[in-house]
C-alpha cells in the first residue's frame, strides 16, 4: 500500500484522535479529533485528505465525536453537543442534533432505535428515523461512559460510578449489575472505580477503567479472568469473536483469549491508543487501525503486524 500525505496545517501536539468512524463499505474512515477536526482516510489507497473542505465534515465540524454506532447505513454519533443521527453522506453535510447542553459519550443501536448516555447520568432511547426521544430514565449516579447492545431487548451500560448494569429496554429495569472494583483481583485503589470502556458478546462482558481490565460471565457471581494491563487505563476494548483486543494509555495493543490467557502483545508507535477499527473487506487478511496520541494512524495487518503509519498532523 502506498501512502500519500497531503500538506496539512500544523496543529498542537496535544491533538489526538477520539473516534474512528468507518464507512458502511469500510473503504473510508473519518478521523475525529479532540479539537473537533475531521480527516478522511481512503483505506484502499492509503490517501489521507487533509486541509481541504471535503474532509472537514461541515455538518459536525464544530462537534467533538466521542463514539459512534452504525445500523443499516444509519449513523448515531455521541458528541459534546448532543446526539447526531445521519447517514454517511450526511456526515459530510448537516445532520440534526438531539440535545444541546449535554455531552454524550456513548451510543448504540437496538433495533431501529438509539440508546445514548453522557454527562447527566441519564439514558435516552431515541427513535432512529425521527430523532424523537421515546424514553429517558436515570441510569448512573455519575456520567454514563459506555452503552453497548447485548441483544434486541437488552443492553449494558457503565459509568463514572463504577457500576455495570444490564438493562431490559422493555421494562426499563436493571436485570443484573456488578461493580468490577469490588473484585479484589481487578481493584486498583489508586486509579479509582470508574469504568472507561466495555464490550459485550452474548453472556460475556469485558470492562475496565480505574479497575484493571476484567472478563465477566453474566451467569456467574464474580469475574472470570483478570486481563492485566499493569498501570495502564484502558480506553478501548473489543470482542473479536473469541479474542479480546484492548488498548489504553500505553503503546500496546493486547490480545487475550476467553480463558484470560494473553495471546500476544503488539507494540504500536503511539504513546496512547484512543480508538481502534477493524477492516475485513479491503484486503484478504483483516486490517486493524489504531489511532490516538500522537496524531497518526497505525495500520496492522492480520490484527498484529505493524505495516505502516499514516501521520496527519505534521
Amino acid at each position: 500500500m502506498v501512502v500519500q500525505i497531503k500538506p496539512v496545517k500544523k496543529e498542537s501536539y496535544f491533538t489526538y484522535v477520539d473516534c474512528i468512524i468507518s464507512a458502511p463499505t469500510q473503504d473510508k474512515l473519518i478521523l475525529s479529533t479532540n479539537l473537533c477536526k475531521k480527516y478522511l482516510l481512503d483505506v484502499k489507497t492509503g490517501i489521507l485528505s487533509c486541509g481541504v473542505p471535503s474532509c472537514q465534515v461541515p455538518g459536525i465540524k464544530d462537534q467533538r465525536v466521542y463514539k459512534y454506532s452504525e445500523h443499516k447505513g444509519a449513523y448515531a454519533l455521541a458528541t459534546n453537543t448532543g446526539v447526531s443521527i445521519c447517514n454517511w453522506d450526511n456526515i459530510v453535510s448537516s445532520p440534526g442534533s438531539i440535545g444541546s447542553d449535554t455531552s454524550f459519550y456513548s451510543v448504540d443501536w437496538i433495533g431501529d432505535n438509539v440508546i445514548a448516555g453522557g454527562d447527566s447520568g441519564k439514558l435516552f432511547e431515541i427513535d432512529g428515523s425521527t430523532g424523537t426521544i421515546i424514553n429517558g430514565y436515570d441510569a448512573h449516579s455519575g456520567s454514563v461512559n459506555v452503552v453497548r447492545k447485548r441483544d434486541q431487548n437488552t443492553f449494558v451500560t457503565a459509568g463514572f460510578d463504577g457500576v455495570c448494569r444490564i438493562w431490559d429496554r422493555r421494562s426499563k429495569e436493571v436485570e443484573q449489575q456488578f461493580t468490577p472494583a469490588t473484585w479484589h483481583q481487578a481493584k486498583r485503589s489508586k486509579l479509582g472505580t470508574h469504568i472507561t470502556c466495555l464490550d459485550v458478546w452474548d453472556d460475556w462482558v469485558v470492562c475496565g477503567g480505574g479497575p484493571n481490565l476484567s472478563l465477566w460471565y453474566l451467569k456467574e457471581e464474580s469475574g472470570i479472568a483478570l486481563l492485566d494491563m499493569g498501570d495502564s487505563i484502558p480506553s478501548v476494548v473489543r470482542f473479536m469473536q473469541d479474542t479480546i483486543v484492548a488498548a489504553g494509555n500505553s503503546p500496546y495493543l493486547m490480545h487475550w483469549g476467553l480463558s484470560g490467557k494473553l495471546k500476544y502483545k503488539v507494540t504500536s508507535k503511539l504513546e496512547s491508543v484512543k480508538d481502534i477499527s477493524v477492516n475485513t473487506t479491503v484486503r484478504e487478511q483483516p486490517v486493524l487501525l489504531a489511532a490516538g496520541t500522537p496524531s497518526e494512524v497505525n495500520v496492522f495487518l492480520d490484527l498484529g503486524y505493524l505495516s505502516h503509519t499514516v501521520p496527519f498532523l505534521v
